[in-house]
């Protein structure tokens, strides 16, 4: 194989550059029908490039015909007959067109989680927001790293009382969605460690922000009890990124025993869990699951948070409790951190907090959505009957059909689209193939307005059945 020179530097994204060069070796004949291509961990390592952008170059190769790849063994190269009409690669603008036209013809947005329009009470909010106005000398200044104190302190009560989660105020980080405090976190792990195991399927986003910082990532398959134990270990990792309260996309619990094992695995192994607690308020029967982080007394877990789902995700605040181990390491980064969220915000927070709106906030959350969610499955059932098979769970905002259709769950998306319907592909949550038979899609109801869900699960059925 020749040499593989990738710039950095250059505007052309390095997948992209990969992209061409296998293309321009294979139109070329360098490489040969049947020629193996090289393996997408072994060319990652070789060029000290993520697992994903070799991914997204060989994805693009395969989907205009130049390699194939079967039953999840090695690409090969097909047969190549010579060029007859060539496409040029779409620029960042045209493909941002792209979206802004799907954007346009969306009449019922199933792949998002916002809230609902009836959700949040911004009259009171604005009362709020005034308040914290009255705290000008706060104002001039960037504030606190670590956030806010008042808030802090008041998220140190929320997550005791909520999820039985033990931490003081310092432990206790701020930041402008779960995105940036991932980019802080990775900052402090990178010291000691350079891979991470990650639930497969599971949180892309995270995935792309660890690549991003030139992680390896190591997918490990969900068990109906979360992520499979025996492959974790055997994986040789000492991190990993769990979702247990509410497993995205599976929507799984992991039990208390399985609990355990992932505790007693970072013991062992001197490794660190990263606890995404997504989801966790919105669980309608029972109450919700305590946190993974409240079972830890060794300081293994890292424990993200966030409140994008309780109140508008507009107003960005997550946050991240730190284990005692890495706070030194933090205050000794500091200086190259800047809080993400706005002191404005982060002031009303604090109050609505102390005032007690937060708690009834989430019960006022999960009482409109439990009731969104009994129609919408009621609405599924009635419409789309024996054709597709619900995953049903007792938590979240959102549920995973399969569909009987012979078609990929991607093409099914597009007809969904073009009925004015964004569904989202389970298949995008994977970094390797899906092993399940039939297609997936992921389906939120939080958004979807309750008297327009009937017409939105017509459309689906028009989208996908119409013609079967």
């Amino acid at each position: 194989m020749n040499l593989i020179i990738l710039n950095a530097n250059s505007k052309t994204p390095l997948y992209l550059q990969l992209y061409k060069h296998f293309k321009a070796a294979i139109e070329s004949n360098r490489l040969k029908e049947g020629e193996k291509m090289p393996s997408i961990r072994g060319l990652a390592k070789d060029l000290s490039i993520s697992k994903i952008t070799v991914e997204k170059a060989y994805q693009q190769l395969m989907s205009e015909g130049y390699i194939e790849n079967y039953d999840r063994s090695r690409y090969t190269v097909k047969k190549f007959e010579g060029i007859v009409l060539k496409t040029p690669t779409p620029s960042i603008r045209s493909q941002d067109n792209q979206l802004d036209i799907e954007h346009n013809k969306i009449c019922y947005d199933f792949a998002s989680g916002d809230m609902d329009k009836e959700g949040f009470n911004f009259a009171l909010w604005k009362g709020y927001i005034n308040k914290a106005f009255l705290q000008k000398e706060r104002l001039f200044g960037y504030g606190d790293i670590k956030g806010e104190d008042e808030l802090r302190r008041e998220i140190a009560k929320y997550i005791q009382k909520s999820r039985g989660v033990q931490a003081h105020k310092e432990q206790i980080i701020i930041g402008a969605g779960v995105q940036s405090l991932l980019s802080v976190l990775c900052s402090i792990l990178q010291l000691e460690h350079s891979s991470i195991a990650f639930e497969e399927p599971g949180f892309k986003n995270g995935r792309r922000i660890f690549a991003d910082h030139s992680f390896q990532i190591a997918p490990i398959p969900m068990q109906k009890d979360g992520i499979d134990m025996e492959q974790l270990v055997s994986s040789g990792e000492k991190l990993v990124y769990v979702s247990p309260s509410h497993q995205f996309p599976t929507g799984y619990i992991m039990p208390i025993a399985k609990r355990s094992q992932l505790l007693n695995w970072a013991e062992e192994k001197m490794g660190i869990i990263i606890e995404d607690d997504y989801d966790s308020e919105f669980r309608y029967f029972g109450r919700p699951i305590p946190a993974l982080k409240g079972l830890d007394q060794r300081g293994k877990v890292v424990y993200l948070g966030s409140l994008s789902k309780i109140i508008p995700p507009s107003i960005r605040i997550s946050y991240m409790v730190l284990p005692e181990e890495f706070l030194e390491i933090y205050q000794k980064k500091a200086s190259l951190y800047n809080q993400t969220a706005s002191t404005i915000e982060q002031l009303a927070l604090a109050h609505y907090m102390a005032d007690g709106h937060l708690e009834r906030q989430i019960r006022r959350l999960r009482k409109l959505y439990h009731e969104k969610r009994r129609l919408f499955l009621a609405e599924i059932k009635a419409i789309l009957g024996d054709k597709v098979e619900v995953n049903e769970n007792e938590s979240g905002l959102h549920i995973l059909l399969s569909l009987k259709s012979e078609l990929p769950a991607k093409m099914l998306a597009q007809k969904a689209l073009e009925k004015g319907c964004r569904v989202a592909p389970v298949q995008d949550y994977y970094l390797e193939r899906s092993p399940e038979k039939l297609p997936q899609v992921l389906l939120y109801f939080s958004k979807i307005p309750a008297e327009e869900m009937k017409n939105g699960i017509n459309l689906l059925r028009n989208a996908w059945f119409s013609a079967q």
